[in-house]
């Protein structure tokens, strides 16, 4: 674990300034007192570390087994966030790393699953659709994705499998606290005719706590390496608000280091409500590079100006609605090619999940030779 954050970091922030092995850096500390906890020390090698701590130290214990005597272990606060946030929390410093500290310091699974919220400050705006193609594309690469919707108002998933029966499914309300297996609140894809998994919706008249949600989504990065989970709108004044999705999931998960995919539909009431959502962000700690966003022009719209989003978030263009894609959204098709929202579908993948094969470029129009009047053609 230490070797994480020390990549991450320039050597003059982490190493002691003071040459030797690990005693004589211990001794060092013990010689330079600080108030009490406002000095910190992350340890994996064996020391006196009794008058370090009682020089005002707080050191902390980085391996697994007995904890030494003046060392203490690392808070669960600590453990249950992600590298980024440790990072930031310790060393001001932003890095795009979502894995989990407990993940290093137990020897767990390194590689914890991307978790994408999609969510926005307006209905229709496609978040159900968008979420569920995400999902389709990133499945055919080969990444093992669950769709989890977190829409008990609406039960948004469910409405894309039509009249099929849907009365034995798993819900999030079947899966217990506590128990690492998500799979018990998951339910195959292949039951529906589709590649990735799918967490439903509780039925009508359960209440499932967001806190619920949360841990699940917990649980559900360690089995699949991309998470998905569609929201209903949420507003500015409820990201610290822990009793609403926005406070409970997205404001706690992005400010640790994980996504948030925010569309914009053209229009004069759905672009302020994105905006308002948007410029709340920053002033509840979510980093700009966490933040994702798309436009989406409504059908007949040909030409718009791109809004500047580089102070809320990564711009990953603009997809246009069409009357097929409405028919075959209605029909409750799957993975239909769309060159009016192919495009952006891959370049979200791949700022989402980079490495994995995404190209954005293969989806750009491909210039044709010169006419006939030495013009080139597209």
């Amino acid at each position: 674990m230490l070797d994480t954050l020390k990549h991450s970091l320039p050597e003059r922030a982490w190493r002691v300034p003071y040459g030797g092995g690990v005693q004589e850096q211990a001794r060092f500390l013990a010689e330079h007192p600080v108030g009490d906890g406002r000095g910190y020390v992350f340890a994996s090698e064996s020391a006196n570390w009794v008058p370090v701590s009682q020089a005002g130290w707080r050191v902390y214990w980085c391996r697994q087994g007995q904890v030494p005597v003046g060392t203490m272990e690392l808070p669960p606060v600590a453990l249950e966030g992600s590298v980024r946030s440790m990072l930031r929390s310790f060393w001001g410093v932003d890095v795009a790393d979502k894995r989990l500290v407990g993940d290093l310091l137990l020897g767990r699974r390194q590689h914890t699953g991307t978790v994408l919220y999609v969510t926005s400050g307006s209905g229709g705006v496609g978040k159900s659709t968008s979420s569920r193609r995400l999902c389709e594309r990133a499945a055919a690469m080969g990444v093992s994705s669950l769709l989890v919707d977190a829409n008990p108002l609406q039960s948004s998933q469910r409405n894309f499998f039509g009249g099929r029966s849907l009365l034995d499914v798993r819900t999030i309300s079947d899966w217990t606290p506590g128990d690492e297996r998500a799979q018990h609140g998951a339910n195959q894809g292949r039951r529906f005719g589709v590649a990735y998994d799918l967490t439903f919706a509780p039925e009508t008249g359960q209440s499932v706590p967001w806190s619920r949600y949360a841990d699940f989504i917990m649980a559900a990065r360690r089995l699949w390496q991309f998470v998905v989970v569609d929201l209903d709108r949420i507003s500015p004044v409820d990201l610290d608000d822990t009793g609403t999705a926005a406070g409970a999931l997205v404001t706690p998960s992005v400010v640790s280091g994980d996504l948030v995919l925010v569309p914009v539909k053209l229009g004069m009431q759905t672009q302020r409500d994105a905006m308002n959502l948007l410029a709340a962000f920053p002033r509840h700690g979510l980093p700009n590079e966490c933040v994702g966003v798309k436009e989406v022009l409504p059908i007949g719209m040909e030409e718009h100006a791109p809004y500047d989003y580089a102070p809320y978030g990564t711009y990953l263009g603009a997809e246009r609605q069409s009357v097929e894609a409405e028919r075959r959204i209605e029909q409750c098709a799957s993975n239909w090619a769309d060159m009016n929202l192919d495009p952006v579908r891959e370049r979200v993948l791949a700022w989402a999940l980079p490495d994995r094969g995404f190209d954005p470029a293969r989806y750009m129009p491909k210039e044709r030779r010169k006419g006939l009047w030495g013009r080139k053609r597209k």
